[in-house]
């Protein structure tokens, strides 16, 4: 049995397209668009009409290649910009009128669940493992406890910091300083420890394929990578002098990412400090993955999600 999910993200539309094999997935395809359907939302409250336009494009695409795969169903998700905008719901009809799927906008602790499956069905977990996915919109925190999953979600999405924080290229001192206070202000008090700290996300993965200087992008080279926090602290110090252009150079970064990447590290940064680790693995297994294995296992075999 084949599958297929796509993601309708804050600033990439994605598709993942796996086979089943037993009780586990193994992928054969995936693809992304920088669509940007959430810029300038917190500004506006409204979706980017440009963005909207890449998300139809994307969406339809992704339903083409899927079909032309063969595969038995598709799952179209919806998360972050799309839940906060005042036409996020109306947008869904039409992207649902496009794709010839239901879209389903995501609540924040069930697109959370979705992340945490991804990542526990592709990693080696425990009990202590504290998941964070960090997408253009927010982040979400999710970990187990007893058979039941906790989440916590804040407003501190790449794009989101970096519409709202950085607006000069490179960004002034101040403006850094400014958005590690709301990214503070955020978590401070409300993180637990964890034993083993999981990413997911563009900007986890872009990170780790920048570290690694990935000539081209291989899941394969990014999953289960360890980034030490040291490496963390010396990347964002480079981003951060860095303009758009020369960021977008860096071996192993999509140009595409280049102008929300300092953002995104600027979170994980401070992530690290509120919940003292040493440094975090990184997980291609994500949303996307998660989104399959909630339909393909049986409920017996998941922890319970947080709506429940």
């Amino acid at each position: 049995m084949r599958c297929a999910a796509i993601d309708v993200g804050t600033n990439t539309t994605r598709l993942l397209i796996a086979e089943r094999k037993g009780s586990k997935l193994k992928e054969i395809y995936r693809n992304l668009a920088t669509t940007r359907l959430g810029a300038g939302l917190r500004q506006a409250g409204g979706l980017s009409a440009a963005g909207k336009a890449a998300t139809l494009a994307a969406v339809r695409g992704f339903v083409a290649e899927a079909r032309r795969r063969e595969c038995d169903f598709v799952r179209i998700v919806a998360t972050s910009a799309m839940r906060e905008a005042t036409d996020g719901p109306g947008f869904a009809r039409e992207l649902t009128d496009a794709a010839g799927f239901q879209v389903e906008i995501l609540p924040s602790d069930m697109e959370a669940w979705y992340s945490f499956l991804g990542v526990t069905e592709s990693l080696e977990t425990d009990g202590e493992t504290l998941v964070f996915d960090l997408g253009g919109g927010s982040c979400e925190l999710i970990w187990q406890e007893g058979c039941r999953l906790q989440t916590l979600s804040f407003p501190l999405g790449a794009l989101y910091l970096t519409d709202s924080y950085l607006q000069h290229d490179p960004p002034l001192r101040e403006e850094v300083a400014a958005a590690r206070i709301h990214i503070r202000q955020c978590l401070d008090g409300c993180v637990p420890s964890a034993v083993r700290l999981v990413g997911v996300g563009g900007t986890v993965t872009s990170l780790a394929a920048v570290v690694k200087q990935l000539s081209r992008y291989d899941p394969a080279e990014v999953h289960g990578f360890y980034l030490a926090k040291r490496l963390v602290e010396e990347k964002l110090q480079l981003l951060l002098q860095l303009k758009e252009e020369e960021r977008a150079l860096l071996p192993g970064l999509q140009p595409e990412r280049a102008r929300i990447l300092p953002a995104g590290v600027l979170v994980v940064d401070e992530l690290l400090v509120a919940v003292d680790a040493p440094g975090f693995t990184v997980s291609e297994g994500d949303l996307l993955l998660g989104a399959l294995y909630a339909v393909i296992l049986p409920a017996s075999a998941l922890p319970r999600p947080p709506a429940e």
